[in-house]
């Protein structure tokens, strides 16, 4: 029911009994897929911090602003 995996030397891997093909294409379009994935997450993180670092500096500028207008 269940062959073993086993090769006979690196070449046979490789070619996964006429198989390899498909194997590694998939393999590498999954490996491919998740590091793109990755990259457009840490990314979009950056974005967010850089944003989420300018809306609180400009809630500071605007809080002095109004600390500022209320003197006079």
């Amino acid at each position: 029911m269940f062959s073993t995996l086993y090769w006979a030397n690196f070449s046979d891997f490789i070619h996964m009994g006429g198989y390899g093909l498909y194997v590694w294409g998939s393999f590498i379009a999954c490996v491919f897929g998740l590091g793109m994935e990755w990259l457009l997450i840490r990314q979009q993180r950056k974005q967010v911090i850089q944003h989420l670092r300018r809306m609180a500096l400009a809630e500071e500028i605007e809080d002095e602003v109004y600390e500022h207008s209320s003197h006079f």
